[in-house]
C-alpha cells in the first residue's frame, strides 16, 4: 500500500506577529545594563530586580499574544496535520 502524499503546504500566512518575541530579548539583553545604576527601589526592591520581574511579566504577555495570533492564523491546524502525517508514516514503517 502506497503512502499518502505529504500534506501540501497551505497558502502563505502572515506570521509577522512573531517578531513580537524579540521584545523580551531586547528587554533583558539590551536594556538591562542600562538599569543597573538606577537607585529607585519600587516596592522595596532594588531596581534591577524589579526590572527583571517586570520582564517576566512582559514575556508572559508577549507569548500569550503570539499564541493567540498563531491560533487565529491557523498554525495549530497545520501542526496537527503534520503530526498526523508523521504518525501515519511512522506506523507504516517508512523512515
Amino acid at each position: 500500500m502506497a503512502n499518502p502524499p505529504p500534506p501540501t503546504r497551505p497558502t502563505r500566512r502572515r506570521l509577522g506577529h512573531r517578531w513580537l518575541l524579540v521584545f523580551p530579548f531586547i528587554w533583558q539583553a539590551c536594556l538591562a545594563p542600562a538599569v543597573n545604576d538606577i537607585a529607585l527601589t519600587p516596592f522595596g526592591l532594588p531596581f534591577p530586580m524589579f526590572w527583571q520581574m517586570a520582564g517576566i511579566v512582559l514575556t508572559s504577555v508577549v507569548i500569550a499574544i503570539v499564541f493567540r495570533l498563531d491560533a487565529k492564523a491557523g498554525v495549530e491546524a497545520e501542526e496537527a496535520a503534520f503530526l498526523a502525517h508523521s504518525l501515519k508514516t511512522h506506523e507504516d514503517g517508512a523512515p
